[in-house]
């Protein structure tokens, strides 16, 4: 019997204000349709809650060589453009794990998707996940102003403790979404 591939949750990528300390460190997958309990209305003052923010693409490239953008985003321009998201599941598989570094698959497993390793930015005040991205990422529905809240940026290597004749300065990381 072949593996069934269901999307269960469509929504908005979400996370902690790049700049700002507390909050949580790992991004969400915010329903289309959320479900509310019970909740006091409008924004505190007091800062002992935690927020979370719509997350931009925060990639750049300008007239020239420079760029920070590994994706393949064809015509479709992500600079401060909302994510997307989408919680999946897949029937008769008991194991999924995010392989980074990898473009295929160990012999044996299936890929499900692959992309490249994202996270906070290096110099944001706290750390959060590290998440493999789709190659070919969308744009959220709605989206389009750049509010520069949570923001995701592409992870290159830095060698020196990890062997610079394996790993290349300023390379980008790939990774690959497997199951069994």
């Amino acid at each position: 019997m072949s593996a069934l591939r269901s999307v269960f949750v469509k929504g908005y990528a979400a996370g902690a204000h790049y700049n700002h300390g507390g909050s949580g460190s790992n991004f969400l997958c915010l329903p289309e349709d959320p479900q509310w309990g019970i909740h006091i209305a409008g924004l505190h003052s007091l800062k002992h809650e935690g927020r979370v923010y719509g997350v931009e693409y925060e990639l750049w490239r300008n007239a020239g060589t420079s760029t920070n953008n590994v994706f393949d985003w064809g015509s479709n321009e992500l600079t401060s453009r909302g994510a997307p998201c989408a919680l999946c599941y897949v029937e008769n598989r008991s194991t999924v794990v995010m392989m980074p570094a990898r473009t295929q698959c160990p012999t044996g497993w299936t890929a499900e998707y692959g992309g490249y390793i994202v996270s906070q930015a290096h110099e944001s005040r706290k750390r959060g996940g590290y998440y493999c991205w789709d190659g070919a990422p969308e744009i959220a529905s709605g989206s389009g102003v750049n509010k520069d809240q949570s923001v995701i940026y592409p992870v290159e290597v830095e060698c020196g403790s990890l062997p610079c004749s394996v790993f290349t300065n300023g390379r980008e990381l790939t990774c690959k979404v497997c199951s069994k």
